[in-house]
């Protein structure tokens, strides 16, 4: 992201003050751009887990755990499109530093790697689902996948509301 600032957007990180201002803001940017491509590859597991449903017809426990994963992926998809993106304005209680928009990105980082490793459990499961081959295994290793990629995103929210200070 740093290649495509302007020319103003340059000079300014030589100001004194505002050049702190400006990093802050570019790291919440940087952090916006990871979630969104992680909700986009999100939506693609959505797409994969609609597509691989049709296999678990005629077996209820699978339907069920279909549907609980789809439930799932569906609301972390909700929550990574909507995360605040570390701005806090001069009066909030909770104030975010650039330490811990630092850890953010990094965890931000570890959500992409969790969303590829997710994307190929659900091409698992797809590939299943085509060749008639039972799905409940594959079902368990997304649902596997997306509970690891909430708990990461969990501890993210944490540092965002003030629970923890972002040092771990």
């Amino acid at each position: 992201m740093a290649k495509n600032r302007s020319l103003v957007e340059r000079i300014a990180m030589y100001v004194p003050f505002y050049r702190g201002y400006k990093q802050k803001n570019l790291r919440r940017d940087e952090d916006r751009a990871i979630r969104d491509v992680v909700a986009k590859e999100l939506f693609d597991v959505k797409n994969d887990l609609s597509n691989a449903s049709r296999a678990a017809i005629g077996d209820l426990d699978a339907m069920r755990d279909s549907e609980r994963i789809k439930a799932k992926v569906d609301k972390y998809y909700v929550d990574v499109k909507k995360a605040a993106a570390g701005y806090s304005a001069f009066h909030d209680s909770v104030k975010i530093m650039e330490t811990e928009l630092d850890n953010i990105i990094s965890w931000d980082a570890q959500l992409i790697d969790g969303v590829q490793n997710l994307k190929t459990v659900s091409a698992q499961l797809v590939q299943y689902a085509d060749t008639g081959e039972n799905i409940r295994p594959a079902l368990r290793a997304v649902e596997k996948e997306i509970d690891a990629m909430i708990e990461a995103y969990n501890q993210r929210e944490n540092i965002m509301k003030g629970f923890v200070d972002g040092k771990e």
